[in-house]
């Protein structure tokens, strides 16, 4: 694990009682030189023994910190994650109205330049409402509507500017609603809820290994916003419902790091299964889904680009 600001930080304030010493200082008679240096020096290895202790314990403090962070995400990942029995006929016309939602859900973000956890958040809203028996899937309007409401409330949580709910109706919605029709519809997503709106992400995940490496370059931007982008890509195949945002995490890294840094790819996995801590059984299912998908959209993007269509079509 990478410290070096934090201990480039303690070494500034190491030498900063002399600083200060410096400025007080003034000559007077009576105090010989000697004697001054000499006192000087017991003062600055007393001060540096503090310091020593000080950054020994802030350093174990921080540790703990971040394990004890990790360790309530993991708790807390169960609460807010639902799987979905695919087999069943209601529950195939629930990853129907699911798919539909969370593509929905890509465009207007990419229509507003909303962040990629407003998107997360919307697909977990929803996945946890249509999971409940207040949804009613034979209405087909039902799902549009809840899903413009989830959207709302993922902005209104993240965003710090939201569109009229109005003008969040964009990008080929089946259908316009009114915006007192979707306010309610909000309380009754809040209500089913729970008012639980701050659920345990694979994003949450990500952001915990970048501060806990202390990756703050551009090049870990750059990981991240590539780890979004993979995630985002994947979400609305409903397979990966069957994994924990844990193992959703690590296996979106694990194949960002793959693409970027072939050769520490085994390093970077024991490393990543380490601080997660995530099964690995799990982990090796959940990346073969992740390859066979980027296979059949590099191909659908193929042809795409070949037959070079009028306007943008959704692959399916």
């Amino acid at each position: 694990m990478k410290k070096m600001p934090f201990l480039q930080e303690q070494e500034t304030h190491r030498q900063s009682p002399a600083l200060v010493l410096d400025g007080l200082y003034c000559e007077e008679e009576g105090f010989g030189e000697d004697y001054s240096c000499g006192f000087d020096d017991e003062i600055c290895d007393k001060n540096m023994k503090k310091e020593q202790t000080l950054s020994s314990v802030l350093l174990q403090e921080d540790l703990f910190w971040e394990e004890n962070e990790l360790l309530s995400l993991i708790s807390k990942e169960k609460e807010t994650h639902v799987r979905f029995d695919s087999g069943g006929s209601k529950d195939g016309s629930l990853m129907v109205a699911r798919r539909e939602a969370v593509e929905w859900f890509l465009r207007v973000k990419a229509h507003y330049g909303f962040s990629a956890l407003t998107g997360v958040l919307a697909v977990n809203y929803f996945d946890r409402f249509i999971s409940s028996s207040r949804f009613q899937s034979e209405k087909p309007w039902m799902g549009q509507l809840a899903a413009v409401a989830c959207l709302s409330l993922a902005a209104k949580v993240e965003e710090t500017h939201v569109p009229l709910l109005l003008d969040l109706q964009v990008e080929d919605a089946k259908y316009i609603f009114e915006a007192k029709t979707i306010k309610r519809m909000e309380l009754l997503v809040l209500s089913t809820l729970q008012w639980r709106m701050n659920p345990v992400t694979s994003i949450s995940f990500f952001d915990h290994i970048i501060r806990r490496l202390g990756l703050k370059t551009h090049l870990h931007w750059e990981f991240l916003w590539r780890c979004e982008r993979l995630l985002l890509s994947v979400i609305s195949d409903s397979r990966f419902m069957n994994y924990l945002p844990s193992i959703l995490a690590t296996v979106t890294m694990l194949h960002v790091i793959k693409e970027v840094d072939p050769c520490n790819q085994l390093e970077s996995q024991n490393q990543l299964m380490a601080v997660l801590k995530t099964n690995e059984d799990e982990v090796n299912e959940c990346y073969k889904l992740i390859i066979e998908l980027s296979g059949s959209q590099n191909q659908c993007h193929k042809r795409k680009y070949l037959s070079k269509p009028s306007s943008p079509k959704w692959c399916h």
